[in-house]
């Protein structure tokens, strides 16, 4: 048991390593020329991208995280940091093209990188993500209706079935590796020079966004800490039935402040944070999409003046009631003033973190 067990920690290891380097290479490569593809005779990494300089940069940065677990010696605790690291990287780059970029190229006019890029991530994203992909020989025999192929309790009552379910499409032959570079070069394979900057540059921004998330929830748990002792401080002075309600509502904030600051401080909660935002704008995307839809009457949001008329219709529909209601909540509506014209840029509220502004929406 103790040498299955051992094994089984190695293999999620390299695993989840192999395709946090992979991911690296590939990310280093999107700088060559769009027809390079061949991995016999690959071009040498360009600097514009990060190069081998980015490479090393990343790598000490997961060594410093696996350095900064509670027990580093642990592989359990390796094993689940370097899988939900794999993930949020995988779901930034995935947040990065089929939000950030295509919105971009659509708000700049750019409609025909935006229908190049469209056409691409369709079949080069859904590889990089952990969706199931049926084998081809699981037609006849299927899961239950309701059953997560994913699910450890469904691998545990139907071993067979959730093996076919969710091993990819041969899931017994030995090239059913994910190339994690191809499918990445798919998506911004044909681009120009200027637009592939573009999308470097929604990368790196994707980068910053996430720093900014982990930074906000740390702000948020030290102001509530210090709500906390302060309401705490307050309860004293009141009688015995006050002081029991005041300190349950204490309680129940000072819990919500620890899980904030061990999101900031604890590796495997930060990834899990980010993993949580990415998954909640991933939601929201879906949700704005066919909402837009239906207020415009169309069957995709392709083209530029259809684009500007959903932004005009969600700002004033969706994105500001739901910034009202965030400033509302805050005490500072009277900074926040309408929007003069219905072309004009919504500003997110001060103070209000992503997370927040994305639940309201």
């Amino acid at each position: 048991q103790a040498a299955l067990r051992a094994l089984h920690l190695s293999l999620e290891i390299v695993g989840a390593f192999h395709d946090v380097v992979s991911y690296l290479l590939a990310f280093a490569q999107l700088g060559n020329s769009p027809n390079c593809f061949c991995a016999l005779n690959p071009e040498p990494l360009t600097p514009d991208w990060g190069g081998t300089d980015r490479i090393g940069t990343e790598l000490q940065e997961i060594q410093k995280m696996i350095d900064s677990l509670q027990n580093p010696l642990d592989p359990s605790e390796v094993a689940q940091l370097l899988a939900v690291h794999r993930e949020v990287i995988f779901l930034q780059f995935d947040a990065a093209i089929r939000h950030r970029l295509r919105e971009t190229f659509l708000s700049s006019g750019n409609a025909s990188a935006y229908q190049s890029v469209t056409d691409r991530i369709y079949h080069a994203l859904p590889p990089l993500s952990n969706s199931a992909i049926q084998s081809a020989f699981a037609s006849q025999l299927r899961l239950p209706q309701l059953l997560d192929p994913q699910s450890c309790r469904t691998l545990l009552h139907f071993p067979w079935r959730t093996f076919l379910m969710d091993g990819g499409l041969f899931p017994v032959s030995i090239n059913n590796t994910i190339n994690i570079n191809y499918n990445m070069q798919l998506c911004l394979c044909s681009l120009s020079d200027a637009d592939r900057r573009v999308a470097h540059g929604e990368l790196v921004a994707m980068q910053f966004l996430m720093e900014d998330v982990l930074q906000n929830s740390y702000g948020c748990a030290v102001e509530d800490h210090i709500d906390c002792q302060a309401s705490l401080a307050k309860s004293k002075q009141q009688n015995l039935a006050e002081t029991g309600h005041s300190s349950a509502n204490w309680l129940q904030n000072s819990k919500k402040t620890s899980k904030l600051l061990l999101r900031h401080h604890g590796p495997v909660i930060s990834c899990n944070l980010l993993r949580s935002f990415l998954m909640l704008w991933k939601q929201l995307e879906i949700l704005k999409a066919e909402w837009g839809q239906l207020k415009l009457r169309t069957e995709d949001i392709n083209t530029v003046p259809l684009y500007k008329e959903f932004c005009e219709q969600y700002g004033a529909d969706i994105l500001y009631p739901a910034m009202k209601a965030i400033v509302r909540q805050t005490g500072t509506e009277e900074g926040f003033g309408e929007p003069v014209t219905s072309t004009q840029h919504i500003l997110p509220p001060r103070g209000a973190s992503e997370i927040e502004m994305k639940v309201y929406q």
